[in-house]
């Protein structure tokens, strides 16, 4: 009975022992970007809706914010806008983002960052951006976030109501 119980703990203890595994710690807080996370210069983004569109005034601008995303209270950090000239729907466009578009975000962010894109368009011609009859983002199908990579993102138009 002794042996059989010393053999028990012997095989737990192996067991254990294969279980806690020593872990990198560089990779494990860092793991290495995969091809699509890797940072860009630039990124890509798709508009379309659909809707037909009738657009009055082509300039738009198109904002990319950062922010923390475990902090919900937390304001986001503008981290670059440009302006556009579009006539239709559907449209690609290649939005600059510098390379430390992270270092930018504030509160610095202590976990991982979430970005996402705004459009400010006066696309029906009277005057005023962002109001009744303008394109605008469509939250109720998407939220806008977008990775900052090489990859092509669509982002949903609607008519603002």
């Amino acid at each position: 009975m002794r042996n059989h119980l010393l053999l028990f703990v012997a095989a737990g203890t192996l067991m254990l022992s294969s279980c806690t595994k020593p872990v990198n710690k560089s990779t494990a807080e860092n793991p290495a970007p995969t091809a699509s996370e890797t940072p860009s210069d630039h990124i890509k983004i798709e508009f379309s809706g659909t809707e037909n569109f009738t657009i009055k005034n082509p300039k738009l601008k198109v904002s990319l914010y950062g922010m923390d995303e475990k902090l919900a209270d937390a304001p986001a950090t503008l981290i670059t806008e440009k302006e556009y000239e579009q006539k239709s729907v559907p449209f690609t466009i290649d939005l600059p983002v510098p390379k430390d578009a992270e270092s930018k975000i504030n509160p610095k962010p202590a976990g991982p960052t979430k970005y996402y894109v705004t459009i400010s368009w006066d696309s029906d011609g009277n005057g005023k951006a962002d109001e009744k009859g303008d394109l605008f983002i469509d939250y109720d199908k998407q939220f806008p976030n977008v990775k900052l990579n090489n990859e092509t993102q669509k982002i949903y138009l609607k008519v603002l109501k």
